[in-house]
């Protein structure tokens, strides 16, 4: 059991922690040794924190694993609107007319 927790420890509340420091670091600006070497190691434009908390629900929570993968699905799909079926309707602005076609 302890070393369930000491895993749990590891993998959840370090990343937090650090995450935590990291943003304290870098609003604050001190120390600038710190923050320098903060700006050269990370790559930023994510929130450590977040994703980790996200990942803690999805454990306790099914319904968060689905939204979760839905979010990672979304992301990796193409959308374009010329994809698909031909439009059944046409719509000429310029010209100032519609034409609907039936099936």
């Amino acid at each position: 059991m302890l070393i369930v927790t000491l895993l749990m420890a590891a993998v959840i509340i370090v990343p937090l922690l650090l995450s935590g420091a990291r943003r304290l670091v870098l609003r604050n600006g001190r120390p600038v040794w710190l923050r320098h070497l903060v700006l050269r190691t990370t790559t930023g434009g994510g929130n450590g924190a977040g994703a980790a908390v996200a990942e803690l629900a999805a454990a306790l929570n099914p319904n968060k694993r689905v939204e979760i993968e839905q979010r990672r699905t979304d992301q990796l799909i193409r959308h374009d609107s010329e994809a698909g079926a031909p439009p059944h309707a046409i719509v000429d602005l310029t010209a100032g007319r519609a034409l609907i076609r039936s099936r």
